[in-house]
């Protein structure tokens, strides 16, 4: 059985992550200075950073109808891109699109259905990506099966964006985004029974599985595209504490108000977490690096590189993921 520990957050891992010199360099750079403590989301004065004009660029989000992935298309659209908003509910999708200032596409994707995600790898295959954004997951308050039979968290937030980014990377041609979670330090990985059929479910552990399982795929698919000489790149962000229907997932409608009522006072908003992808798929960083808010244990602030686990920088249990994720989305 391989269990993988995540106890302790390291500022450099090995192999992937950024040298000291080049994080001062970010950390310096004009971002602007991290939240004052205290401030509630209500309180919070909206910062920003310099994206450069992405005219000419396409983008493709996933989830891009709510929060952090609603945040995103809005900043790429407003800064020139085209935006590919792939989506489970193309009605709000298409909502959304029409909101959006500049040219937009809605394509129907359902990362807990791999036969959503073939069709829609089909409908965008003539397509040239700039950049690939994986920001979709989900959050359940008890153990559910995608329509392939994983376990859901698994499901969608590993293998449905694994095997999307697998159909589409040869019309990628700059840079994949994979938005991870801090949750990864956390994180127990059991090959064994990844979809927790013998073990005991909870959602805080198949939630950090599934988030580590983020950060070790997108240390292998790193690895692939940079041996194959395609110029594209891959990038993990944490979006850290957001304000977004990610916090209510519990059974309990009044746990999930003063998670709500907590969030109101720690959480950022959605727009200012966007930022750390934003951040993530438009500046010059060494390959795979892991961008996160500077503030708050990385739970808020503006976008910087951020450490992460030992585990998630091991390229044995990288590859091991790599291996496990094209088993079962072959199989299904």
């Amino acid at each position: 059985m391989l269990r993988a520990r995540v106890d302790v957050e390291l500022d450099s891992p090995a192999r992937c992550d950024t040298t000291v010199a080049t994080r001062t360099r970010i950390e310096k750079s004009n971002i602007g200075p991290a939240y004052p403590a205290g401030r509630s989301v209500g309180q919070m004065a909206q910062k920003s950073i310099d994206i450069p004009d992405l005219t000419g660029q396409t983008w493709l989000v996933t989830g891009a109808t709510n929060g952090v992935g609603l945040e995103t298309v809005r900043s790429a659209s407003r800064h020139g891109a085209r935006v590919i908003l792939a989506v489970r509910d193309t009605a709000r999708g298409a909502v959304v699109a029409a909101e959006l200032p500049g040219e937009t596409r809605v394509v129907e994707l359902d990362l807990g259905s791999l036969e959503s995600v073939r069709a829609a790898g089909a409908e965008v295959a003539a397509e040239s990506i700039d950049v690939l954004v994986n920001n979709a997951g989900t959050i359940t308050p008890s153990r559910r099966e995608t329509a392939d039979g994983f376990e859901m968290l698994l499901g969608v937030n590993l293998l449905g964006p694994f095997l999307f980014t697998n159909l589409v990377l040869s019309r990628v041609r700059r840079r994949v985004v994979i938005v991870g979670s801090n949750a990864h330090m956390a994180g127990h990985l059991d090959l064994d029974d990844p979809h927790y059929r013998s073990r005991k479910w909870s959602v805080a552990g198949a939630y950090a599985q599934s988030k580590l399982g983020d950060m070790l795929w997108g240390l292998a698919l790193d690895r692939r595209v940079r041996e194959s000489g395609s110029g594209v790149d891959v990038q993990l962000t944490h979006p850290g504490w957001a304000a977004t229907n990610l916090s209510n997932a519990t059974a309990s409608a009044r746990l999930n108000r003063v998670i709500t009522a907590v969030s109101g006072v720690f959480a950022q908003p959605a727009a200012q977490a966007a930022l750390t992808t934003m951040f993530a798929a438009t500046r010059d960083l060494p390959s795979c690096s892991y961008t996160g808010p500077d503030a708050m244990r990385h739970l808020r602030g503006m976008p910087t590189l951020i450490g992460r686990s030992a585990e998630a920088s091991d390229p044995a249990i990288a590859e091991q993921v790599w291996q496990f994720a094209e088993r079962e989305t072959a199989a299904a």
